[in-house]
């Protein structure tokens, strides 16, 4: 796997990482209302879908780190099973990116956020490949 794929998902997993703890701890907090979008007094309406939103942000940068983990010090096997991790991480996020703009057009800068770098580690990827 090249470095600017590896870059690019060592990035997404910090930004998820990031994000997942917002979405738990902070879902509510005006201060992130331009991020979430959640009006004052609906914070217990969300929260659930906030919190389990967070774990899977959470859940993808433990397979990413994993992923990069695996290709770095795993032996042939595990060099190939984490570059289906971080590939596989990485398509899905270049998918719901795009889905979180249909699903809420106000979020259009979180969704380019969501997919770019998943795209330049995917195209990076299969351009080196």
């Amino acid at each position: 796997m090249n470095l600017i794929t590896q870059i690019a998902a060592a990035l997404y997993a910090a930004t998820v990482l990031v994000v997942g703890i917002l979405e738990i701890f902070f879902h509510g907090d005006q201060r992130f209302r331009p991020i979430f979008y959640v009006d004052p007094g609906t914070e217990g309406a969300v929260r659930m879908w906030a919190m389990n939103v967070g774990a899977y942000n959470l859940l993808t940068a433990a397979a990413l780190g994993t992923g990069l983990w695996l290709v770095n010090t795993g032996g042939t096997l595990a060099h190939g099973a984490g570059i289906g991790i971080v590939l596989s991480a990485l398509a899905a996020h270049l998918l719901l990116g795009p889905w979180l703009w249909v699903t809420e057009h106000r979020l259009w800068r979180s969704a380019i956020g969501q997919a770019s770098l998943p795209l330049v580690g995917l195209i990076a990827f299969m351009v080196a490949a």
